[in-house]
């Protein structure tokens, strides 16, 4: 049987704003941590959108965060301003090598400056779990942050070292709103 967990921000769009919003909401070890605080990241329209996309094949067996090198990007927000940060993260994902145990699962997050970024799934964002067959997956993170610049970094890990999360054709759509 598979399992998903699936966290999709809200996204509320009003003229040129938005408001994204995000919650976890059980306890059950298939779908995350007990519910969290609900977040309103109110953002203002786009000023700037930098996509990546790589085809080739990566993999991880790291049950420590391993980040995802080519997905590393710095932005910079200009002196004395603020910017929502929204991180979309599409690819085609594959988890295997630990079946029917409790703990395979294929986890990424998306951090800023080392912290995680909204929704930050208390360590739990799986985008896949015991599953060989490649699929598309995607998650969206949001986050307000001041000015300077920012290391966006993605990262992942598995439950178990036996389990390898393999990933290709994926795109990384980072976006500055005001």
């Amino acid at each position: 049987m598979r399992k998903r967990l699936l966290i999709l921000p809200l996204a509320l769009l009003a003229g040129t704003a938005s408001v994204a919003t995000a919650q976890v909401v059980n306890n059950d070890h298939d779908r995350g941590p007990v519910a969290g605080q609900l977040i309103d990241h109110p953002c203002g329209p786009e000023q700037q959108s930098v996509v990546r996309t790589q085809s080739a094949v990566g993999s991880t067996n790291s049950t420590a965060p391993d980040p995802l090198g080519a997905a590393t990007m710095t932005v910079n927000v200009p002196d004395g301003q603020t910017r929502c940060i929204r991180v979309l993260f599409t690819a085609e994902t594959s988890c295997t090598g630990f079946a029917g145990a409790p703990n395979d699962y294929c986890r990424i997050q998306a951090t800023i400056d080392g912290a995680p970024m909204d929704p930050n799934g208390a360590g739990f964002m799986t985008i896949d779990s015991e599953d060989a067959s490649g699929d598309g997956h995607a998650f969206e993170w949001i986050k307000r942050v001041g000015d300077g610049p920012h290391v966006i970094e993605l990262v992942r890990t598995v439950g178990n070292a036996a389990t390898t999360f393999t990933h290709d054709d994926w795109t990384l759509d980072v976006a500055l709103k005001l």
